[in-house]
C-alpha cells in the first residue's frame, strides 16, 4: 500500500496547470526536404544557389543520417562563410530533426573556378534506428494520444515528431499527468524516480518531443496484477447492481461507488481498487473508482486537474458535466445537515465558474446548456 500511495503522490506533484491552444484531431504528416538537385548519381553531391538551398541541402544529408556530404554553391551571391555558419546553426538548433539528432556539423569551403565546394562532416547523438522510429503526430490531440499510448503500453519512454503544437515543458507535464489519470487501472505503474521531458527545439510549432519515465523494477508486472484485481472487483459490483435501462447512468455508477466504498476519509485510499473494496477512501480514490466504472460501462469520462484539485467531466443525456467530489463542491446552508451529502455533484461551466474553480477549458469539452444544478448520489 505504501508503494501505491507513493505512486499517487508523484503524479499529484505535477500540478498546477497552464493554458494552451484548442484541440486538433490527430493526424500524420510527412515533410520532405526540397533540394535543387544532385550533381552525382548517388546524391552525395548536391547543388545549391541560395541560402535556403544551402539549408535544404544540409537538412537532406541529416534526414538521411549521412555522416558526410558535399554541396556545390553555384551563382552564389551571398556571404559564403557567414551563410554557412548561419545555416549550420539553423539546422542544429532550429530544425526538429537536426536539434534532436545532430551532435556536431563541421564544414570546409573551397573556391573552385565558378563555384564553391563545401565538404560536410556530421556526427550524431542518435542512431538511425531512433530517427526511423520517430512517430509523426499533428496538434494537441496527437500529442495527448501519444502520451496515452506511452502510459497504456507501460513503456519507459517515447520520442515523436509533433507538428502544429507550441506547448512548453509545463504543458507537457500537465498532459502527462492527465494521461496517467486517464488510466486508473494502471495507476500503480507510475512509481517514478524521475520524469524527463525534452523539446527539440524548445520553441516553435514543429518539434521532436522526448519523454522518459524512470520506472521502478518490476512495476509492469505489479501493474498487470493490480489491473486484473480491479477488473474483477468492478465486474462483481456491476453484476450485483444491474442498470435500470439499457446502459448505466452517471447517477447509478455514483451510487455503486458510494455503496461499495468505506467512510469518506481525506487520509483514506487513493486507489480505485481500495475504494471499490470497502476501504475508507479519499475523494481522489472515489474519483478513480468512478472513472474506472464509467470506462467499463462506456460512459465518456475524462479527468480534470485544476489548481484546486481533481474532478471528472462525464457525459450525460443533457451534455457534458463537471463531476465534483465533496472536497470541491459547496453545500448550501439550507440543506438538512443530517442528510448525507452526495458523493459527487454535477455542474456546467458557468456554474463551476460561479464556485470560483478554475480549469484549462481548452483541454476539455464544454459543459453547457444546463439550467439547474444537479447532484448524483
Amino acid at each position: 500500500m505504501k508503494k501505491r500511495i507513493l505512486t499517487l503522490s508523484l503524479c499529484l506533484a505535477m500540478l498546477p496547470l497552464s493554458g494552451c491552444t484548442a484541440m486538433l484531431e490527430r493526424g500524420h504528416e510527412t515533410v520532405s526536404t526540397h533540394v535543387d538537385y544532385a550533381v552525382t548519381d548517388d546524391e552525395s553531391v548536391l547543388r545549391a544557389e541560395s541560402y535556403q538551398g544551402l539549408v535544404n541541402a544540409m537538412l537532406y544529408f541529416v534526414s538521411g543520417h549521412r555522416m558526410e556530404g558535399t554541396i556545390r554553391l553555384y551563382n552564389y551571391t551571398g556571404d559564403v562563410e557567414g551563410d554557412l555558419a548561419n545555416a549550420r546553426d539553423e539546422v542544429m538548433y532550429e530544425d526538429p530533426l537536426g536539434a534532436f539528432t545532430v551532435r556536431s556539423l563541421a564544414y570546409d569551403a573551397t573556391r573552385i573556378l565558378t563555384y564553391y565546394e563545401v565538404e560536410l562532416r556530421i556526427a550524431y547523438s542518435r542512431t538511425l534506428r531512433e530517427v526511423e522510429e520517430l512517430r509523426e503526430v499533428t496538434g494537441l490531440a496527437g500529442v495527448r494520444q501519444e502520451l496515452r499510448r506511452l502510459v497504456a503500453g507501460q513503456e519507459g519512454g517515447t520520442a515523436f515528431l509533433a507538428s502544429y503544437f507550441s506547448g512548453d515543458k509545463k504543458l507537457m507535464e500537465q498532459l502527462l499527468r492527465l494521461a496517467c489519470l486517464n488510466a486508473p487501472e494502471l495507476f500503480r505503474h507510475h512509481e517514478l524516480s524521475g520524469i524527463s521531458i525534452s523539446l527539440y527545439p524548445e520553441t516553435g510549432t514543429r518539434r521532436v518531443i522526448q519523454v522518459r519515465l524512470n520506472l521502478l523494477p518490476g512495476a509492469a508486472e505489479e501493474e498487470k496484477a493490480y489491473a486484473q484485481e480491479l477488473e474483477t472487483a468492478a465486474a462483481a459490483l456491476l453484476e450485483a447492481n444491474p442498470a435500470d435501462g439499457e446502459g448505466y447512468t452517471v447517477e447509478e455508477l455514483s451510487a455503486i461507488v458510494r455503496a461499495s466504498s468505506g467512510p469518506r476519509d481525506p487520509d483514506g485510499t487513493n486507489l480505485a481498487l481500495g475504494a471499490l473494496s470497502g476501504e475508507p477512501a479519499s475523494d481522489f480514490g472515489l474519483l478513480m473508482a468512478m472513472e474506472y466504472l464509467c470506462r467499463q460501462c462506456s460512459v465518456e469520462v475524462e479527468p480534470v486537474a485544476g489548481p484546486s484539485g481533481l474532478w471528472l467531466i462525464v457525459s450525460t443525456p443533457e451534455g457534458y458535466r463537471h463531476l465534483l467530489p465533496q472536497s470541491l463542491y459547496h453545500v448550501e446552508a439550507e440543506e438538512d445537515p443530517v442528510t448525507e451529502e452526495p458523493a459527487f455533484r454535477l455542474y456546467t461551466d458557468q456554474e463551476l465558474g460561479e464556485l470560483g474553480l478554475e480549469w484549462d477549458a481548452a483541454l476539455h469539452p464544454a459543459c453547457e446548456d444546463y439550467t439547474a444544478q444537479g447532484s448524483v448520489p
